[in-house]
C-alpha cells in the first residue's frame, strides 16, 4: 500500500504543525494542564479558523470534504505536540458519527457548529469491565422514546460536549443515543488518568431520549455502527499514539546528541544506540499499522484485524518507546514538568484505552479462529 501524501494532506499536516508548534510551548502547556478544563479554547478557536477543525467533516455542514484518514494525519500532529484539544472527542468521536446517521436540523446544527471550533462532541465508549463493542448500558423504549441506565467511564470533554453519543442495549440490539451532559439524570465525576486527559465518568439514572436524538435506532444496523465506531476511535488513538512516539524520539535523539558523558555525546555509546534504533523500528511500526487501518476504514473496507494489529502496536511497541524516551534522558525524566515526560504520559493513556495489548491480541486471534 501506498502511503504517500497527497498535496493537499500535505498542506494539511505543514499547517496543523506550524499552528501547533507555534502555540504548543511547554509554559502553555503547563498554564493549560493547571486548569480546571485541561482543554486549550484559544488554540481550538484558531485551529477551526484554519479549517482545520472542519477538513474531515462534510461540505455539507462547511467542513472540508475530506475523510477519516485525513483525520487521522491531523491527529498524528495533536500527538507530536501533544496538545490540549479535543480534535479526537469532537471530530472522530461525535462528528463522523453524526455525519453518517444523523439527519435534519440537528445534524446540520451540531456539525456546522464543530466546523466553526463552537460545539464539542464526544462519545461514551468504554464501561468497566465490559467490551466497548457490547454495552451494558440499557435502553428501554417509552413512547416514542427511550429512556438509559447505566455507567461510562473515560468519557473525554464530557462537561463541554454540546451532546455525547451513548451506545446502549435493549432488547432488539444495540442503538447509538445523542445525549445532552446536564439533563436530568446524568451525573458527571472528573477522572484523574495518567494522561491528565479531561476524562469523565457518566452516570445514566432514567435519563430519557427523545426520538429526534435517536442516531441509530437499536437493532438492525445498530451493531454494524457500534463496531465502526469503535474502529474509528480505536485507530484515531492509533494516530495520536504515532505522533507521540515520532516526536517524543526526535527529541530524544537531540537529547542523547548533546548530552556528554566522558566527554563523548550519550548517542555514541552502543547501547544508547541501541535502545534509540529498536524505538525507531517499533515507532515506524505504530505508525504504518495506523496508516493501513486508517486506509482501509475511509474506504468503507473491511478491517477489524488491522484495527487490532495497529492498537497493538500502539500498546506494545509504543510502551516500549515511551520507556526508552526516559530511560535515555535519565534522572532529568522524572521531573513532571520536563518536556519528555508529558510524552510519556500520553503514550501510557493511550496503550490502555479501548483495550490494551493483550485485549487485541485475544480480539486478533478470534478474528482469525472464526475468518481464517
Amino acid at each position: 500500500m501506498d502511503f504517500s501524501l497527497t498535496d493537499e494532506q500535505t498542506t494539511l499536516v505543514e499547517l496543523a504543525d506550524q499552528i501547533l508548534g507555534d502555540r504548543c510551548t511547554l509554559e502553555r502547556l503547563k498554564e493549560v494542564g493547571a486548569g480546571e478544563r485541561r482543554t486549550d479554547v484559544e488554540l481550538w478557536r484558531e485551529l477551526a479558523r484554519a479549517d482545520l477543525v472542519g477538513a474531515a467533516l462534510p461540505a455539507d455542514v462547511g467542513g472540508g470534504g475530506f475523510g477519516f484518514l485525513e483525520a487521522c494525519l491531523l491527529l498524528e500532529q495533536v500527538g507530536r505536540h501533544v496538545a490540549p484539544v479535543p480534535y479526537w472527542a469532537t471530530v472522530v468521536l461525535g462528528g463522523l458519527t453524526i455525519a453518517e446517521h444523523g439527519a435534519g436540523a440537528l445534524r446540520q446544527e451540531l456539525l456546522a457548529g464543530a466546523v466553526a471550533g463552537e460545539v464539542i462532541l464526544s462519545a461514551a465508549l468504554q464501561e468497566e469491565l465490559a467490551d466497548p463493542r457490547s454495552p451494558a448500558t440499557i435502553a428501554r423504549p417509552e413512547g416514542a422514546g427511550w429512556r438509559l441506565n447505566g455507567e461510562k467511564i473515560l468519557v473525554p470533554s464530557a462537561p463541554d460536549a454540546a451532546v455525547i453519543v451513548v451506545p446502549a442495549r435493549a432488547d432488539a440490539g444495540v442503538g447509538l443515543f445523542l445525549v445532552e451532559p446536564g439533563s436530568s439524570g446524568v451525573s458527571l465525576v472528573a477522572e484523574e488518568t495518567m494522561g491528565q486527559w479531561p476524562l469523565y465518568r457518566l452516570v445514566f439514572e432514567g435519563v430519557a431520549v427523545e426520538p429526534e436524538r435517536v442516531l441509530v435506532t437499536p437493532g438492525g444496523e445498530g451493531q454494524r455502527a457500534l463496531e465502526r465506531l469503535v474502529d474509528l476511535a480505536t485507530v484515531g488513538l492509533c494516530a495520536i499514539s504515532a505522533g507521540v512516539c515520532e516526536r517524543g524520539l526526535r527529541i530524544t535523539a537531540e537529547y542523547a546528541s548533546e548530552r556528554k558523558q566522558f566527554d563523548r555525546p550519550i548517542a555514541t555509546f552502543q547501547a544508547v544506540g541501541q535502545r534509540l534504533a529498536d524505538a525507531f523500528i517499533d515507532t515506524e511500526a505504530v505508525r504504518l499499522t495506523m496508516l493501513n487501518a486508517a486506509s482501509l476504514l475511509d474506504a468503507g473496507l473491511p478491517a477489524s484485524k488491522e484495527v487490532a494489529t495497529a492498537k497493538f502496536w500502539a500498546s506494545d511497541g509504543a510502551s516500549r518507546v515511551a520507556h526508552a524516551l526516559l530511560h535515555v534522558h535519565g534522572g532529568i525524566s522524572i521531573d513532571v514538568d520536563y518536556p519528555i515526560h508529558r510524552y510519556f504520559l500520553w503514550a501510557k493513556q493511550i496503550e490502555n484505552d479501548l483495550g490494551a495489548s493483550t485485549v487485541q491480541l485475544q480480539r486478533l486471534g478470534d478474528l482469525i479462529a472464526t475468518e481464517p
